[in-house]
């Protein structure tokens, strides 16, 4: 995932009430935008049967800002799409699409420890931010849901940033290899692909010293352990693997601080062993989650395989 702004220190869930402040200020706002003196004077005279005050609205818009639906051109502020859309639902529910666009923002610690094995610990969530909820969603399993699609999200964000960072890592260490072996020319044609296309069925092409292109797929981990790598591979994937002698897959680990290790390579050959089969024409699998050993892993680049 891309670096996450996390909850700064101190910065509960915002209330119910705080949530339609907010749904109320973002109404107030032209597609075309407003500056703040317009926007104050609206806030002033905008009839809210005495429940908000000028300054609560004031502090929605604030909200809004760190929610980026709210952006600034000059002295303008202008709504987003997101916002505009948000704005014309019923208010329960632009409040709780508002919270979540928020908590994707800013995410705060304690929802990483909520939500685990697709489960909500609600002992991890703290007594202000259950609270918040409650008021805001009195269903139990509609906060659960909440929560829980936006574990999945985060989880969905953070891994497609693993991903990308392993490819970028991989195509640096080809770069280095044919550099290392006076190879700079060859260097230049290490291409990650799936800038351009997820659909190939590997992420990285790079000429070995010989200029045999190798088509390598990357996988970024973080649970390697045991003798063990684990990885999901799509049914794309497998299938050019198996169809090219020159597909292999790279494993990489991603380690406690961040830092990034080359466990090795395999070729597909290794992974059709641990394929499903398709139960029918109806049932055929999409993508599997596969525990590989570490055996099967040739320590180094593909690219040493012929030089």
């Amino acid at each position: 995932m891309s670096d996450v702004n996390h909850h700064p220190p101190g910065r509960s869930t915002p209330t119910a009430y705080q949530l339609q402040a907010a749904v109320l200020a973002g109404r107030v706002l032209d597609a075309a935008g407003n500056t703040a003196a317009s926007l104050e004077s609206s806030y002033d005279q905008l009839a809210t049967g005495g429940l908000y005050r000028s300054q609560d609205l004031q502090a929605g818009h604030r909200l809004l800002q760190r929610a980026h639906l709210v952006t600034t051109n000059g002295s303008t502020y202008i709504p987003t799409r997101t916002l505009l859309s948000l704005c014309g639902l019923p208010d329960d529910v632009a409040a709780e699409l508002l919270l979540q666009e928020l908590l994707l923002e800013e995410p705060p610690l304690w929802l990483y420890a909520a939500v685990v094995d697709d489960e909500v610990r609600w002992e991890n969530v703290p007594q202000a931010d259950q609270e918040a909820l409650e008021q805001l969603l009195e269903d139990a399993a509609r906060r659960e849901a909440l929560l829980m699609s936006l574990g999945r999200t985060l989880d969905a964000e953070q891994l497609a940033d693993q991903g990308a960072r392993g490819e970028e890592f991989v195509v640096e260490l080809c770069k280095r290899h044919l550099i290392e072996r006076d190879r700079p020319d060859l260097a230049a044609a290490v291409n990650q692909v799936s800038l351009r296309s997820d659909q190939l069925g590997y992420d990285v092409s790079s000429p070995d010293t010989t200029g045999h292109r190798h088509r390598i797929e990357v996988k970024t981990t973080s649970s390697a352990s045991a003798g063990r790598v684990e990885f999901f591979l799509s049914r794309n994937e497998a299938a050019v693997g198996e169809r090219d002698p020159a597909w292999s897959l790279v494993a990489v680990r991603r380690n406690r601080d961040d830092s990034l290790e080359l466990i090795g390579w395999c070729s597909s050959v290794n992974l059709v062993p641990h394929l499903p089969r398709d139960v029918s024409a109806q049932g055929r699998w999409a993508s599997v989650r596969l525990s590989i050993a570490m055996t099967d892993f040739v320590p180094g680049l593909p690219l040493d395989a012929t030089t």
